[in-house]
């Protein structure tokens, strides 16, 4: 997991092929597994948060969000917050641990209402975390939303509704755009054919997979991959 705090700059930032713009005062949150890169001003300046999946799954931490905008009135705590968690990363003691985790458990309440929406349960956050999981661990087949909901052991419903509360979007929506994000990963940086990127994502019919993707790219995936894929010597352009 990373945080990306701007208290002053500009530019854009990219999270799953999706531009943002960098702004004073706004934070990136950025989940494992999401694509991400920069283009921003010189004279940016901030702070910079990465810890590890097995902390945020022990402090219950979750971004359901791509950013945040830290209001005027909260940015001297959570200036001291960072200030205190770079002091303590330059210590050598047996508390070191405990006291990073203290802090970044702080932190996290400091933004949790922000970061989540008046839907928000820690249940739902959690049934909706695993789903994602599901999704981009079950390489090689796509599940229907029937076996996805059993697993979790509730109704596709109640999938669904937690899908919609916490994202926006359908169940099947969300597979279909988890799926698509790795797709342009791996035209982009891998050297797999299109139909080996088929077959690994699960889509067991190529042709379905390619109008799939050029629904939602507006490219088929081999212009895609012709446009975007970083040629030596030349810079790699955002697929957004």
């Amino acid at each position: 997991y990373s945080v990306v705090w701007f208290v002053q700059g500009n530019g854009f930032h990219v999270i799953d092929f999706n531009e943002y713009q960098i702004r004073k005062g706004r934070m990136f949150l950025v989940n494992p597994n999401q694509i991400n890169n920069w283009s921003y001003a010189d004279n940016c300046e901030g702070y910079t948060l990465m810890f590890a999946k097995s902390l945020a799954s022990q402090l219950g931490i979750e971004f359901l969000k791509p950013y945040i905008d830290v209001e005027k009135q909260d940015t001297s705590l959570l200036q001291l917050v960072f200030e205190n968690l770079i002091r303590d990363c330059k210590l050598d003691n047996d508390d070191l641990q405990h006291k990073i985790m203290t802090s970044i458990q702080y932190f996290y309440s400091l933004i949790a209402d922000k970061v989540h929406d008046e839907a928000f349960t820690s249940k739902n956050t959690a049934i909706f975390r695993q789903f994602k999981e599901l999704i981009l661990t079950n390489d090689f087949k796509i599940q229907s939303m029937d076996k996805y909901a059993d697993t979790l052991h509730i109704s596709t419903a109640v999938l669904n509704i937690i899908c919609q509360n916490l994202s926006g979007i359908s169940a099947k929506q969300l597979l279909l755009d988890l799926k698509l994000t790795e797709a342009k990963r791996l035209l982009l940086y891998s050297r797999l054919n299109i139909n080996e990127i088929s077959f690994q994502l699960g889509f067991e019919d190529s042709s379905y997979f390619a109008r799939i993707f050029k629904k939602k790219a507006l490219l088929s995936p081999s212009l895609f991959q012709k446009k975007y894929r970083k040629q030596p010597g030349k810079s790699c352009k955002h697929p957004l």
